[in-house]
């Protein structure tokens, strides 16, 4: 039976217009809870943020006490532009787990600590690459993340790749990676 007072090609248009409206208030939504957490950050990361500095993700083999400095140094540099409150996360020496899963557990353990300390916002380095090449240049690609640690959004990240001259040292090569990429960093003053 035809419906005589709507044609179906009205109906098909007005189920169209329906399911979009629907779809576009949808996706509003979403994107005003998404980004509350990014408003709240949008001038920039307040200098007196307390920071919960986790361990570096290692996507290649980092020598442990490399690892280490690379923490050192993201926390000079922090210092440098004004981020004097953060608490770096230490791994308890008796959990052991397994090497192929030991970055992403104690990833995991870390942000769960930083959250039983009421820590807002942790900042998180990923090791890209690294190694030296036949000319025993040594190169690196690191990438910074701020993320707020209750929703799990990025509220700030950066990518950057350095290489240094023949024979330069990887702590010297790294530290001026590191410099430019938390130089990059929106950090704003308590007014």
């Amino acid at each position: 039976m035809k419906n005589k007072i709507f044609p179906s090609w009205l109906q098909r248009r007005f189920a169209l217009i329906f399911l979009l409206s629907l779809l576009s208030a949808t996706l509003t939504g979403c994107q005003i809870f998404a980004s509350k957490v990014s408003r709240e950050y949008h001038d920039g990361i307040p200098s007196n943020a307390h920071l919960a500095m986790l361990p570096f993700i290692n996507h290649t083999e980092v020598p442990d006490e490399e690892a280490v400095q690379l923490r050192r140094i993201l926390q000079v540099q922090l210092a440098s532009v004004g981020v004097t409150n953060t608490t770096v996360y230490k791994r308890p020496e008796t959990i052991t787990t397994p090497s192929y899963i030991s970055d992403i557990y104690e990833l995991e353990q870390a942000q769960l600590w930083a959250k039983s300390k009421k820590i807002t916002l942790s900042i998180l380095g990923e090791v890209l690459e690294w190694q030296y090449d036949e000319q025993n240049r040594f190169s690196t690609a690191l990438q910074l993340k701020i993320i707020h640690i209750a929703s799990g959004e990025v509220i700030w990240s950066i990518n950057g790749f350095s290489e240094g001259r023949p024979g330069e040292a990887a702590y010297d090569v790294s530290r001026k990676l590191i410099t430019d990429l938390v130089a990059a960093m929106p950090v704003q003053t308590p007014k």
